[in-house]
């Protein structure tokens, strides 16, 4: 039997010592409501029901076209941002000049997208770009005073800086001092003290004024091009449709909320990505083995961006930006191999790390601890996020992994749903170098002999902090249905709330007392496919890691589940990919 491609979420049961969710069921729904949605929009009755549980029972004829026909229409003004306008005047003075212009950007997927993506506009409105990305290990994170070195060797008086530098306060002073006009395009939380640039694109920022806080950075670069093609009174279309790659696997990449303006982001730039990708999204593609499919945010999150990310991890992030902004399909593949070969090298490490890491985590977890602090001075930088989040999933508590390393360390913390990481790293921040990042994801720096100072403070916060409910898991459901309601017509009234991903996860329907009518089977030892039966109604089920619940099926279940199409050989299929099953009540 044929196991079907994995880009899924994370499984129900990712490690040995993962704990069992608590399945959420849904809250109660106006009738009346679900079934005016119904009629009015001609959805089926359980697609109407998700609708109106997520998006409101309430919702305007205008709110329903926004939601279930997403279109550029949508976008907000870019001039809400506090500084577009300036930005936007700026950036439009160097093309008209043909002014140098000097693009800074991080070395993850969302730095090197929102890079390529204003060099390569940039070039095609005729201006020369040049741009830099740090070194993880060298240069480390963001804006530091090893960034305004590396800027300070390259000719332009205007600097654009990208997915960091709402901190960085001294260097973007420097800078200034120097002549330098700097425009920063961020989305991270920023500091008590916002830098004195020339303009500070973040929705984060006290008086930032814009209507949705969710964008990437590589949204932000959007935002700016959409704003420059106002000012030089160009169609945008010739500017922006172009860039649409970019910002799909940016945004997808960077686990933001695909919701308002990402939904349209994301929604046109995966029709872009099938039909037109640029040379170097194209050959990432076949060496992912995407060429062909129907792509959603999971293709990006777990085929294309951990080959960009490998880059950056590895070593340099510069060899991503290049493959981006390739236009030569010869050179654009040979550094999609080399990507793709450093990723299979980081997926080695990533495992002698986590085997390691999850031995410590077991002795402070048993030891009760709320959080985990491990660090290690062989631990390579580059990967200990990737370790964090697997943690996460297995143990369920925050997790911050630390290279160890003289003479500072340099950590990757990961959270859980309710607790704020960078609210928590703030409460310890007399122990740290440095700091910044998100809710759920943030670095650090810190000098290694205050690591264990820090564990006892973190894991104090965390104690404060952290409910026994909030340790445990939570499986949200979206609708109860009988098997007999779900069919492919479900699936593509239910694809029309996508493109899915955070905040917006791919619904899952849930269907009591089902029956096996066939032995199980387990495939490679690991995977479970079943055919199951609710009055009548058969259906088959995968259950990727799902072998060990083979012995559940001699009794009635409950299954928690994805409906989905499993396309095969030009042939359609309907499929349910298992989230959780249990027995029947």
């Amino acid at each position: 039997m044929r196991v079907t491609g994995r880009t899924h979420e994370a499984q129900e049961r990712p490690g040995p010592n993962a704990r069992p969710a608590i399945w959420v069921f849904p809250p109660a729904v106006d009738s009346s409501a679900v079934a005016r949605l119904a009629q009015r929009w001609g959805v089926p009755r359980t697609m109407a029901e998700i609708t109106c549980r997520r998006f409101g029972a309430t919702l305007t004829d205008d709110q329903v076209v926004s939601l279930l026909r997403p279109s550029f229409r949508s976008l907000h003004d870019p001039y809400l941002y506090e500084g577009m306008d300036r930005a936007a005047k700026r950036l439009a003075e160097a093309v008209q000049k043909r002014e140098p212009v000097v693009v800074y950007g991080d070395y993850d997927v969302d730095g090197t997208t929102a890079t390529a993506l204003l060099v390569d506009s940039l070039a095609a409105l005729g201006v020369d770009a040049q741009w830099r990305i740090p070194h993880r290990t060298a240069d480390g994170y963001g804006l530091s005073d090893r960034g305004v070195e590396i800027i300070r060797e390259c000719a332009g008086s205007l600097v654009i800086v990208l997915d960091c530098g709402v901190t960085a306060v001294d260097q973007i002073a420097a800078l200034t001092r120097e002549g330098r006009e700097v425009i920063v395009l961020d989305h991270h939380e920023p500091g008590p003290q916002l830098p004195d640039a020339l303009a500070l694109l973040d929705a984060k920022r006290p008086d930032g004024g814009y209507p949705f806080p969710g964008l990437s950075a590589v949204g932000v670069a959007f935002k700016l091009l959409q704003a420059l093609c106002d000012v030089l009174g160009i169609p945008p279309g010739a500017l922006l449709l172009r860039a649409l790659d970019l910002v799909a696997v940016g945004t997808a990449a960077d686990i933001v909320p695909i919701l308002d303006e990402n939904r349209v982001l994301m929604r046109y730039g995966l029709r872009q990505l099938e039909r037109n990708p640029r040379p170097g999204l194209r050959a990432l593609m076949n060496v992912a083995r995407l060429t062909g499919r129907k792509l959603t945010t999971a293709s990006i999150v777990f085929g294309i961006a951990p080959r960009i990310n490998a880059a950056g991890r590895m070593g340099s992030a510069e060899r991503a930006v290049r493959l981006l902004l390739s236009r030569d399909e010869g050179e654009a593949m040979a550094l999609a191999l080399e990507l793709n070969g450093i990723n299979r090298q980081r997926q080695t490490l990533d495992q002698k790390v986590l085997d390691a890491a999850r031995a410590e985590a077991e002795v402070q977890v048993k030891a009760g601890a709320r959080a985990l602090v491990l660090a290690h001075r062989d631990w390579h930088p580059g990967i200990i996020g990737i370790v964090a989040s697997r943690l996460v999933e297995e143990f369920y508590v925050p997790t911050v992994m630390i290279c160890a390393q003289s003479p500072l360390g340099r950590g990757s913390g990961r959270s859980v749903d309710g607790f704020d990481l960078h609210g928590a790293l703030k409460a310890c921040a007399h122990m740290l170098v440095a700091f910044g990042g998100h809710v759920k994801a943030a670095g650090l720096t810190i000098e290694p002999e205050r690591i264990s100072a820090f564990r006892d403070a973190f894991q104090q916060v965390a104690a404060e902090r952290l409910s026994d409910e909030m340790l445990l898991p939570r499986l949200s459901l979206d609708a109860e249905v009988e098997l007999r309601e779900v069919n492919l017509d479900l699936v593509a009234a239910v694809e029309r709330l996508g493109p899915f991903g955070p905040e917006n996860m791919r619904p899952v329907l849930v269907s009591r007392r089902v029956r096996a009518i066939s032995d199980p089977v387990v495939l490679k030892g690991a995977h479970l496919r079943a055919e199951v039966e609710q009055d009548g109604a058969v259906r088959g089920i995968i259950g990727f890691n799902f072998a060990w619940a083979a012995p559940l099926l001699d009794g009635p279940v409950e299954i928690a589940y994805v409906a989905e199409e499993d396309r095969w050989q030009g042939r359609s299929r309907l499929q349910l990919r298992l989230k959780a099953i249990r027995p029947s009540e």
